[in-house]
């Protein structure tokens, strides 16, 4: 049986999560909407709170990936005038909504709802908090 995405009440707020070994992992709560985990090849990078698959993936975009600070110079030398249209720059980089680019994980990344069954099988806790 599918279990069900993990979706906290409007009067609660994603305060944070902490991995099966204590470690902290990142956060990004929209305000509202259900639960999504990304994760890349070298784990978990972040669980985000947002309506929609696309917000969250939006959110992962800004907040969690790896900033590419590359000079105008070094993506020409290294993909051509037309850099941003190179089909290897599109596999190693992206741009992020708020501005600027990231590095992808080449190995590949999921953005996927995060159950309660999921939780258990990383070992995982999500820390919620009412507010007033």
């Amino acid at each position: 049986m599918k279990q069900k995405q993990i979706v906290p009440k409007d009067e609660t707020v994603l305060k944070g999560a902490k991995s099966r070994f204590g470690r902290d992992i990142p956060v990004y709560d929209d305000g509202y909407g259900p639960l999504w985990i990304h994760r890349e090849s070298m784990g978990v990078t972040g669980i985000i709170r947002a309506l929609t698959w696309y917000d969250a993936y939006e959110i992962c975009e800004d907040e969690f990936f790896e900033s590419a600070d590359m000079s105008e110079k070094e993506l020409v030398d290294e993909y051509g005038e037309n850099w941003s249209e190179n089909a290897c720059f599109n596999e190693a980089y992206g741009f992020r909504p708020n501005g600027g680019m990231y590095a992808k994980d080449l190995n590949g990344d999921t953005l996927e709802p995060l159950t309660p069954e999921l939780l258990r099988e990383l070992g995982m806790r999500v820390m919620l908090k009412v507010v007033h």
